[in-house]
């Protein structure tokens, strides 16, 4: 990991000209070469991991991601609309779900895909934290150090991990394309200058702190740039306008969209004092996760503060007097470093904010756009160590081992940390798992392992996981839902009833705890307002293919056959399943539309083939229409993987036989 000083340095002060950086580009590429490599190999065993967590709905459930169709919606709404009345959130990121649609379209439904494409984005990352760097400290030692910490550093894991955590990753690209622009040595022309502003349109379209790289922009231009004292102060405000221009028009926009800039507040409970007193408890938590990542969890329980006086709020408040001094004292002695810790500040504000973020506020991924300052100052810091040591005299001369010695185990040490935590994000079970051996109290992780266990046959486990969940946290409609689902399937229809019920009371704009309760009652044979719950479920999510498909189910054993066409042809067209192509098969059997059955038909063999019931229902209208050779390709099909069916083998026999009669020669 050491890397010689007379090779990396390439001018000792900010007034050198961009060319030393340009005249060493071949040993560029092969530092460059280096921490692409590194980053790849930290994270190549998650290539195989699967979707986890949010992904399912994020993606596998979410049909703006599956056809062009819903781009307006895309960029429209927000992350979280296509759920319906009840996805309401302060999240307005385009380009994630437009990304999303992009690798739907070319992998499909396949994990490999979206993870490959974001350990690609992340080492693009890597390269512009070196690029940036060299640019912002005119010093590639500081440049591939900082670089090769943050390609390392296992607080990204999550973000790089978990498909869902993507606008992380290309919000810190094109703030950093936009650095790499604004930091470049020399006259700022209109080019440099669209690209510079370009970039940050499209990271406040990935996430919403982008926003704050507007103010690290206008502070790079006044007190880091190189050019800056040659600069006049009229130049400088005219080239402030822009990022003043376009984070008010951004800002403008979601008020035009959403009604307000923040929609959504989501932890009403908690005061004003106690956001203050949390803040910088969270600022003393990410702290440590900056400089020690242990304990790494997916769901950090939050606890609030309620004191200034508590310890982690008073961690907190030292960390943030050692970053004002560190800036007060470096903004003259070194205008970079003291801009690394501005960098950490500023883009980590916005989540500091208790009462706006989600359920896990303290969370690791928010720490991946931060951490490039920190790696910075890290290595900005080993430098000045480095260069230091001689002036103590020759007989210290040695120590200038350690610094590089410390460097290569740090990063040693922090790729097997990084590779052993991508373990964790294998699938579900993993992740809920470890999880909650960190944070047993994440009832919402809770929750959602038991719903691994059900879907995996596990159903007592489920239970007694849910009711934990419920306990620990009553108002989670999610785990409400599922217990009333599992109380059902037991029988229990007294309780399965009250507790649906309180996921309606709780939230009802949510469709899925209202199609759930027309499961039940059509159960026990209440008819009518079974249909009633569909038919608000379908209102509340009318994208929900699952709503749409129950209540054509239910609209199909009553009769009403146009209208059950209605539901099940939408909810085909949200997601062809095998659930809603046969139902909606059965339709057409009803109303004695033979072609269009068939033709649903071979949609489903086609789809699953593996299905022996399209296969042999096909082949039952193919033989009623006379179409023997392809009636007889479809019996073949079905026996394939229902290979003991008498009525196919029959069916076979009897096709052949008049086969047989026909190619006959008469007598």
């Amino acid at each position: 990991m050491a890397l010689p000083a007379a090779s990396l340095a390439s001018g000792g002060h900010a007034a050198a000209s961009e060319e030393p950086y340009e005249r060493t580009l071949f040993s560029n590429k092969i530092l460059i070469a280096l921490l692409i490599l590194i980053a790849l190999l930290c994270y190549g065993n998650i290539l195989f991991n699967g979707f986890v967590y949010d992904d399912d709905q994020q993606i596998l459930q979410n049909p703006y991601v599956k056809s062009w169709h819903y781009l307006p919606q895309i960029f429209g709404t927000t992350v979280w609309s296509f759920v319906g009345q009840a996805g309401g959130t302060n999240y307005y990121r385009p380009l994630m779900t437009l990304s999303f649609l992009i690798l739907w379209q070319v992998f499909g439904p396949l994990p490999f895909g979206f993870h490959l494409f974001s350990i690609l984005v992340n080492a693009l990352v890597v390269f512009l934290v070196f690029d940036a760097g060299c640019r912002l400290f005119n010093d590639r030692r500081i440049a591939w150090i900082g670089a090769l910490l943050f390609a390392v550093h296992p607080i990204h894991t999550e973000a790089v991990d978990w498909i869902a955590a993507l606008p992380d990753l290309e919000a810190a690209f094109f703030i950093l394309v936009a650095l790499s622009l604004l930091a470049k040595p020399g006259k700022m022309d209109w080019k440099r200058s669209l690209g510079v502003q370009a970039s940050f349109l499209l990271a406040l379209l990935c996430k919403e702190p982008a926003l704050m790289f507007g103010l690290l922009a206008i502070v790079f231009q006044h007190g880091v740039s190189t050019d800056r004292q040659n600069t006049p102060i009229t130049r400088k405000l005219l080239q402030d306008v822009p990022f003043c221009v376009i984070g008010l028009g951004y800002l403008a926009l979601r008020v035009v969209l959403f009604g307000k800039v923040a929609p959504v507040l989501q932890h009403p409970n908690l005061g004003w004092s106690q956001t203050i007193y949390s803040a910088f408890s969270l600022i003393g938590d990410y702290t440590r996760l900056l400089v020690w990542p242990a304990h790494l969890s997916a769901f950090h329980v939050f606890h609030p503060s309620n004191s200034l006086g508590e310890p982690r709020a008073l961690a907190g408040i030292g960390v943030f007097v050692l970053a004002i001094a560190g800036i007060r004292k470096l903004h003259r002695k070194s205008p970079p470093a003291a801009f690394a810790i501005l960098w950490i500040g500023v883009t980590l504000g916005p989540v500091l904010n208790a009462r706006w973020m989600a359920a896990n506020v303290l969370t690791e991924r928010y720490l991946y756009l931060p951490s490039v300052g920190f790696c910075w100052l890290m290595a900005w810091c080993a430098a000045q160590l480095w260069d230091s040591i001689p002036r103590l005299g020759t007989s210290f001369r040695g120590l200038r081992l350690v610094v590089p010695s410390v460097i290569g185990a740090a990063a040693v040490l922090a790729s097997a940390g990084t590779i052993s935590r991508n373990t964790d994000w294998r699938n579900d079970l993993t992740l809920y798992t470890r999880t909650l051996e960190t944070d047993p109290d994440a009832h919402i992780i809770r929750s959602n392992l038991g719903g691994v266990y059900f879907d995996s046959g596990h159903v007592e486990r489920a239970g007694r996981e849910w009711e934990i969940a419920l306990a620990g946290k009553p108002d989670n409609v999610v785990t409400m839902n599922a217990l009333g689902m599992l109380y059902a399937r037991q029988g229990k229809y007294a309780e399965a009833q009250a507790m649906l019920q309180r996921a309606i009371a709780a939230k009802p704009l949510w469709g899925p705890a209202h199609y759930n309760y027309g499961l039940l009652l059509q159960k026990k044979g209440e008819t009518n307002r079974a249909l009633d719950e569909f038919k608000s479920a379908v209102q509340l999510s009318p994208l929900d293919t699952t709503a749409r498909r129950r209540y054509g189910e239910a609209l199909l054993a009553t009769g009403k056959l146009d209208e059950a066409e209605a539901q099940l042809k939408s909810a085909v067209d949200l997601e062809p399943s095998l659930e809603a192509l046969q139902s909606l098969t059965r339709v057409y059997l009803q109303e004695e539309e033979y072609d269009r059955a068939k033709t649903v038909l071979r949609r489903t063999a086609k789809e699953f083939p593996y299905d022996s019931t399209a296969h042999f229902e096909l082949a039952r209208l193919l033989e009623m229409s006379k179409n023997y050779d392809e009636a007889k390709r479809e019996y073949f099909a079905g026996l394939t993987t229902d290979a003991t069916n008498a009525e196919a083998k029959a069916a076979i026999k009897r096709i052949e036989q008049h086969q047989d009669e026909r190619t006959r020669p008469a007598q």
